[in-house]
């Protein structure tokens, strides 16, 4: 799953407060408890978006649609961390920035789509894997944009 932009948070998407419901969001019948709300957060300090080593980035195409992340998706990316086996990483693949699940399969690394119809890329297979950093967020819009 390849990106259609990858890129640093400006001023302007941080330091926004949200308001937000107390407690958990039922799927079924609706609690008695939800006419209670917490104050508002900061999507900057949970996210930690000021940081440097943070990126955005949005997706392009349904190999991670699995695991909910589709096309436009949006995925906040930790530069900081290294990668396990098992982490949603972002990596370069000669140079084209890619989206997989790190897995290892009979001792090899291997790039890993959510998706059945995509194969997984051996590591080893490329002359140049470079890991960008490990998605610790992903957002998707289900509504229209506000205007």
């Amino acid at each position: 799953m390849p990106f259609m932009r990858l890129r640093r948070c400006t001023d302007v998407e941080t330091n926004i407060l949200v308001s937000v419901l107390s407690g958990t969001v039922q799927g079924g019948f609706p609690s008695p408890a939800a006419d209670y709300y917490e104050p508002p957060i900061s999507l900057d300090v949970l996210l930690n978006l000021r940081a440097p080593h943070i990126w955005l980035a949005e997706t392009e195409g349904d190999s991670m649609s699995g695991i909910g992340i589709y096309h436009g998706t949006l995925l906040v990316i930790d530069r900081s961390l290294d990668a396990e086996v098992g982490d949603i990483v972002v990596v370069y693949v000669n140079n084209q920035p890619i989206v997989k699940r790190l897995d290892l399969v009979n001792g090899c690394k291997v790039l890993s789509s959510e998706n059945p119809l995509y194969p997984p890329i051996t590591v080893g297979e490329f002359e140049e894997v470079d890991t960008f950093g490990i998605v610790i967020w992903s957002f998707n819009r289900h509504g229209r944009r506000s205007r």
